[in-house]
Order: structure tokens, then sequence, then C-alpha cells
């Protein structure tokens, strides 16, 4: 799996407010982010990588499936910006001059408001991913054929009176 099958660099970038030249695309590249990105998934349900591929491969999508693959691709943004926002005061430095290539870090913490802000969208697209696969997922095994392996028949005669 690919970060990038289920959001973009810049997206991520963005979701953190910070640049290119901040975190760069080999950083987010890096194999440690898809592999968070698919436990992140297989969490909520251990088929839904294999459920949005195939969503997403459909010519014609319902619009659940739109809604679905829509929110799958957020929630894949903020989660892996989250598990950025543990290192943000490391790659994202309070002050930057020109004149003598001075970079100031912050030993405080000016980025939790980021930081809260991308939890709280992290824990709003989890919970709909969840919602919003389980629709998916229920209209998808409604169309598939039950097998039936138990069942019940009755005797013609009375085996106690033998009518």
């Amino acid at each position: 799996m690919l970060l990038t099958d289920y959001t973009t660099f810049p997206e991520v970038r963005a979701a953190l407010g910070v640049s290119a030249d901040e975190i760069e695309d080999d950083t987010l590249d890096l194999p440690l982010y898809a592999d968070m990105l698919q436990i992140e998934l297989e969490d909520i349900n251990v088929n839904l990588p294999s459920v949005y591929a195939a969503t997403k491969a459909l010519a014609t999508k319902t619009d659940d499936q739109t809604r679905f693959l829509q929110t799958a691709h957020l929630f894949a943004t903020y989660a892996v910006a989250r598990q950025l926002t543990t290192s943000l005061p490391l790659f994202s430095p309070e002050q930057i001059t020109d004149g003598k290539a001075a970079i100031r870090r912050s030993q405080d913490t000016p980025y939790q408001k980021v930081i809260d802000a991308v939890g709280r969208e992290y824990s709003r697209f989890r919970l709909r991913l969840d919602q919003l696969f389980a629709l998916v997922n229920s209209s998808a095994s409604a169309d598939k054929v039950v097998k039936t392996y138990f069942g019940v028949v009755s005797p013609s005669v009375d085996p106690i009176t033998g009518s």
C-alpha cells in the first residue's frame, strides 16, 4: 500500500500548516507513514483497505460509496498528520531569519492549537469512516448469496403414534 493511494503529501502538509520546505515529499513517502495508516484502517475493520480499493475501482459509484471514499481520503490525511504532530516542533521552526541563516525552535508548545485541531478532525473522520464502511460493506454483502448449512425438516409421520 502506498500513502498516495489514500491522500496526497500537500494535503497532509496543509492539515499541519507547514510547507514543503519543512516536510519534504521524501519524508512523507517513508514506509513508516504508509504502514501506520494501514494499521489505522485495519483497526476500524480488517477488510477496510480491500473494500476501499474495490470501491475506488468501480466505474460508477453510489452516493454512499462516494461519501465512503471521500471520508477515507480525509481520514488518511488527518491520520498521517496526527502521527506527525509528535514531531511538529522539530520540523516547524518558530522563526527563520535570512541574514545569518538562523532557525529558532520554540521550547514551549505554540503548536497546541494545531495538534488539538488535527486530533479533533482525526476523531471526527474516524467515526464517520466507521459508519460509512458499515453502510457500504453491508450493501456489498447484501448482494452475496447466503449459504444455508442447517435446516429443519419435520417428519411426515409422527414417530410416537405412527400416524
